[in-house]
């Protein structure tokens, strides 16, 4: 197998792992989204029938309270992954990874050219 058969399977493996995690996020987020709207209702449904402190309502109302800024704070950070995933998505098909390999194969180059008149005058 050739070195680039080698970097074309590594890119289409992290390829293969970037979209799954952007399935994943996006999946999640939903989640989230529909936890969060169920317990915005329920909150609703007991504010509106009222209830005692014996009923415990009181305690329930600040529980799902609660739960509803948690499930922003896990909103906002699934929506700022969602965008650098889909930002690491659109710069892949600019990585050029035979240039970055010419480039680093270059350098390596220069360096041996470099240690080899050193070896030579020293």
């Amino acid at each position: 197998m050739t070195d680039n058969t080698h970097e074309q399977d590594g890119a289409a493996v992290v390829q293969r792992q970037v979209h799954y995690t952007a399935d994943l996020l996006r999946s999640l987020q939903e989640s989230i989204h529909r936890l969060r709207n169920a317990a915005e209702e329920l909150r609703e449904q007991l504010e509106t029938t009222g209830g005692d402190e014996a009923t415990g309502a009181r305690a329930q109302i600040s529980r799902l309270e609660g739960l509803i800024r948690d499930c922003q704070k896990v909103e906002k950070v699934i929506a700022e992954q969602s965008t650098e995933f889909a930002r690491m998505l659109k710069s892949e098909h600019e990585l050029d990874l035979g240039a970055a390999r010419a480039a680093v194969e270059c350098g390596l180059s220069r360096l041996r050219a470099a240690l080899a008149t050193e070896l030579l005058l020293g």
